[in-house]
């Protein structure tokens, strides 16, 4: 147990550390991001307008749930008037950036990987260097720029969504209106918390579109491979975007 142990936490090392010489190389190849602006623009449709629904589908949830859990016990002691200040800060530092990149990760993520892990090891991407074209350029660059301008939309949608939904379900349940939800927001929150929340899935978006890329471009193994790839990409992408979640420093709420 303990080497298996040990096993995944070098593997994960060896992953960041790859990536991190990725993101040099990809920070080279931004003054010829005009040259890949069609395929920016194909990615930028595929993973925003394709993860809008579900997103909203599952915040929208989330708010529900959470209403339904907490609003009982604050109306019990009198605090139901501060469950807009609760909720908008839950949402605005972390639920809007993690499901965002969960939805992301889940569904993006693992196509980037099985896209260009199917291009390995068919030497489709040997082909590209054959050309002189840079496989990062052509390829990385316009999936992980793509996922970094998205994601703050995304981000932002979740918020809303779920802001109203849980404002919905409290004047229905509860007879807390929705003034008084967005009223306790706007009292006890600022707009820091929601930017910090923007940023954070920023960064979020880019360690998902790097973990991705990696594992397409080391994919080896044939049809195996891009699914280990695959695989390893969702896992990787969850704990790195949890780590992630953890140490990027937010603002503190009121």
């Amino acid at each position: 147990m303990l080497a298996a142990a040990g096993g995944w936490v070098l593997t994960g090392l060896g992953v960041a550390g790859r990536c991190m010489f990725l993101l040099v190389h990809l920070v080279c190849q931004l003054p010829r991001v005009w040259r890949v602006r069609r395929q920016l623009f194909k990615q930028m449709e595929f993973a925003g307008f394709g993860s809008v629904g579900v997103l909203c589908l599952i915040t929208t949830l989330t708010g529900v749930i959470m209403v339904m859990a907490i609003a009982p016990t604050m109306a019990k002691y009198g605090g139901l008037q501060y469950l807009g200040f609760m909720l908008g800060g839950a949402f605005c530092r972390e639920l809007g950036p993690l499901w965002a990149a969960v939805i992301i990760l889940a569904r993006v993520g693992s196509a980037m990987a099985a896209e260009i892990g199917t291009m390995n090891v068919n030497e489709e991407v040997q082909a590209l260097r054959v050309m002189d074209i840079d496989p990062v350029r052509y390829l990385v660059l316009p999936r992980i720029l793509g996922l970094m301008l998205v994601m703050p939309l995304l981000t932002a949608i979740g918020d809303v969504v779920g802001l109203y939904g849980s404002a919905l379900v409290a004047q229905l349940a509860f007879n807390y209106s929705v003034a008084d939800f967005f009223e306790s927001m706007r009292a006890n929150l600022d707009g820091g918390l929601f930017l910090g929340g923007i940023a954070k899935s920023i960064v979020f978006g880019l360690a998902i579109g790097l973990i991705a890329c990696d594992q397409g471009l080391h994919t080896e193994g044939g049809a195996e491979g891009v699914g280990r790839s695959t695989t390893n990409t969702v896992r990787l992408s969850v704990i790195y975007v949890l780590i992630l979640d953890l140490v990027i420093p937010m603002p503190e709420l009121a």
